[in-house]
């Protein structure tokens, strides 16, 4: 589901670019704006012929009148200068140019010595919007525009408009509205009667929406936050569909401190007695879903200097399709709900770490910190070349995900690492560095319980290679005991060549003056013998699935509940290939990375090399861009993963791009996308993705898109969807989203 909504800050964009245009009127009107400050000095010129009235004091150019002042020129049928009372008057066909800027309007009048101006019947743009009022009457710190309106790019009968019938910029700081009104075409989408809210605000008062799905039916609500005070705004959220019933919940948002101390938060939220007549369950789970589904999002940022800092973050689903239904935004964003608080201290070479992590939705499962304590002391020099670091966890933690077996797994557990690196250049462009240390886990209260007679207690658990082949279990005897200790030893070295070469090629056409190659091939290897690990083992921190290499040093690695004694000597050739560039120096025209490990210890699997990576990116003009990442088999001969892609861009006017998606036994999947520029204002696109293994063209747009401000578009978009998913399979949408240019 695709809404028509003004996004989270459509208005406050179009406030601010109103009325950051309407300030660009206004400061080419009002000359004395860059004028010196002196009331008796007008340094402007009129253009002759000009009469001299001696009851006034005028100058009046009548015939081809124009008066310039710098770079700014005014032209009218008469224009009247009094240089005594530092006082203009244009009438009759009033235009005001500069630059790209053009103002018309059948009066203007300014007084110099009062900074005040009075425009009527104004019209201004300069191609990408054009706004036009009824008067304009104020100074610089405080003036009012009435009957205004806004249309990105040229005015038409169907496209996107603003109007408001008086807009006012109080102090320089302060927005203040009245009755505006946002239409698509002669369709009023959104109606706010009055507005006040700060010029710089980063959130908006109201952010609406219009919709319609097929699963959700014809929607009307939006997202209101109105200030209570100067540093909280409060309000709701809210939306009525015709399928589903009303959602409602609140809202609201806070902002304290200046400078370096500073905190943020907000706060949404949402419930809804959902009335479908039947609620598709979980895709993946297959579990039914209740019909009283609510949401609520909560986030606070807080910094104290340079040193300190709190970051929470907060997500309680009833379901895990809620906010994919009701709350698209959030669950592009993030899918799976995470739920964490981190507060951390900073010294000069040091860094203390509370962090807490839970799990608030009863259909998730993973392990819970509550807390976690960590101490960083990061690398610090004691001789030379000669670097020493550590770090000591304390945590408390528990794992959700044998809940529904009504398995109980905590773990108070002691993580601590201590290790020295002594870095020796051997000669130019040769590097050999060798470290050395320790990592001791302990486990002070280690207990895996059921009360579930019935229960199978797991007596294997997943060990995560140092690089991915595929899955592989390693059995353990059941962790019964409830303390215990697990060392390891790290021993290890790196040799890292780097060598260049340059030439004075040049080419015209691909932009390309001179080339240099450079070639950094690492050979790293790790022996990380085990000293004490019979005694306990938890499941807490296991194994994840990443596509790519596995961290190599032992203190940079999160699975270490099931860390094992290893050898590993891994291989790396990175090469960079550059040319010169004007603004930044240097530019790549390629990046060429190849991986492998030499696995010694390899679990008994006979298995003795990791996948082969690939990672490629060729960029040889601004205009091409080229991405391949491989992972290829060496001892099966078979390609497990494949992605690639290509980027053909002619900026400001087209795009086109191909790629696939490939994934053993997993993902076949295929894109072809493209964009055309009709003009700056107009754009249409296409996207369409197959699918190899359901035989489906899975998701199809077209769409058209017309600029609504500086930086963003009203998209309407036709979507066809196909395959197994939540969503309608055919949907219009209106939307609001960023023109990319």
């Amino acid at each position: 589901m695709r809404p028509l909504n003004v996004p989270e800050n459509m208005v406050r964009i179009t406030f601010h670019s109103i009325c950051r245009h309407l300030a660009t009127c206004f400061s080419l009107c009002s000359i004395a704006s860059s004028l010196p400050a002196q009331e008796d000095t007008f340094e402007a010129t009129l253009s002759t012929p000009f009469t001299f009235d001696s009851n006034t004091g005028e100058l009046i150019a009548n015939v081809n009148a124009q008066l310039t002042y710098g770079d700014w020129l005014l032209s009218a049928d008469e224009i009247r200068l009094n240089q005594k009372t530092s006082r203009a008057i244009a009438t009759g066909n009033v235009v005001f140019t500069r630059g790209d800027i053009r103002l018309v309007a059948d009066k203007l009048d300014y007084r110099l010595a009062e900074h005040q101006a009075r425009i009527d019947n104004f019209r201004v743009g300069n191609g990408k919007y054009f706004v036009s009022g009824l008067t304009l009457e104020g100074n610089p710190d405080d003036f009012r525009f009435k009957d205004v309106k806004f249309h990105p790019g040229e005015p038409g009968t169907y496209l996107f408009k603003a109007r408001a019938d008086e807009i006012g910029l109080i102090d320089q700081k302060q927005i203040q509205g009245k009755r505006l009104s946002f239409k698509t075409g002669v369709i009023p989408f959104f109606i706010i009667p009055n507005i006040s809210q700060p010029i710089d605000a980063e959130s908006p008062l109201f952010n609406p929406n219009l919709d319609y799905s097929g699963h959700i039916g014809g929607s009307i609500g939006g997202e209101v936050r109105i200030p209570v005070s100067s540093n909280v705004r409060a309000g709701f959220n809210l939306a009525l569909t015709t399928n589903r019933g009303i959602l409602a919940g609140p809202a609201f948002e806070y902002n304290f401190g200046e400078n370096e101390n500073t905190t943020f938060g907000s706060f949404t939220s949402g419930y809804i007695d959902d009335s479908a007549s039947e609620i598709v369950p979980n895709l993946i789970t297959g579990r039914p879903i209740d019909d009283e589904r609510h949401f609520a999002e909560w986030l606070h940022q807080q910094n104290w200097g340079d040193r300190g800092a709190l970051t929470a973050y907060g997500r309680w689903w009833s379901d895990s399709e809620v906010t994919r239904e009701f709350y698209e935004d959030s669950f592009d964003t993030m899918q799976d709900p995470d739920t964490y608080l981190e507060a951390n201290y900073s010294g000069e070479n040091w860094q203390a770490t509370l962090f807490s992590r839970v799990s608030p939705n009863h259909f998730q499962g993973f392990t819970e910190r509550l807390p976690e304590l960590r101490f960083d002391f990061f690398p610090t020099t004691l001789a030379k070349g000669l670097t020493h670091n550590a770090s000591l966890t304390f945590s408390k933690l528990r794992n959700g995900e044998l809940d529904n077996l009504f398995i109980n797994h905590e773990t108070d557990r002691a993580d601590a690492y201590y290790g020295f690196r002594y870095t020796k250049p051997l000669k130019t462009g040769v590097v050999f560095t060798t470290k050395a240390g320790v990592k001791v886990l302990h486990y002070f209260d280690n207990v895996i319980g059921t009360e579930n007679p019935n229960a199978t207690i797991p007596s294997f658990v997943n060990m995560g290679r140092l690089s991915i082949f595929d899955e592989f279990q390693h059995s353990f005897p059941r962790p019964s005991i409830k303390e215990g200790t697990r060392g390891y030893g790290d021993v290890g070295f790196d040799l890292k060549f780097t060598a260049y070469r340059q030439s004075d090629y040049k080419n015209d056409v691909w932009n390309i003056d001179g080339l240099r190659h450079i070639i950094e091939p690492v050979i790293s290897y790790r022996y990380t013998p085990d000293l004490d690990s019979k005694s306990a083992i938890a499941f807490q921190d296991t194994p994840v699935f990443s596509n790519y290499l596995t961290p190599i040093d032992i203190e940079d690695r999160r699975d270490i509940d099931t860390i094992g004694e290893h050898h590993i000597t891994r291989f790396e050739i990175r090469n960079r290939i550059q040319t010169k560039d004007e603004q930044y120096g240097s530019r790549d025209l390629a990046r060429i990375n190849f991986a492998i490990d030499y696995l010694v210890d390899d679990y008994d699997k006979g298995d003795d090399f990791s996948d082969f990576y690939s990672d490629i990116v060729i960029t040889p003009a601004e205009w091409l861009e080229i991405d391949l990442f491989a992972r290829y088999d060496i001892e099966d001969s078979v390609t497990r993963e494949l992605n690639t892609s290509l980027a053909i861009t002619d900026p400001g006017y087209w795009k086109f791009g191909i790629g696939n998606h490939f994934f053993k036994r997993n993902i076949n999947q295929y894109f072809v996308f493209g964009e055309y520029n009709l003009n700056e204002n107009y754009k249409i696109y296409a996207v369409t993705k197959f699918d190899e293994v359901s035989d489906t063209f899975y998701e199809q747009r077209i769409g058209f898109m017309q600029r609504a401000l500086e930086k963003y578009g009203i998209k309407y978009e036709l979507r066809i969807f196909d395959g197994i998913r939540r969503e309608s399979d055919f949907g219009i949408s209106i939307g609001v989203d960023l023109f990319d240019e």
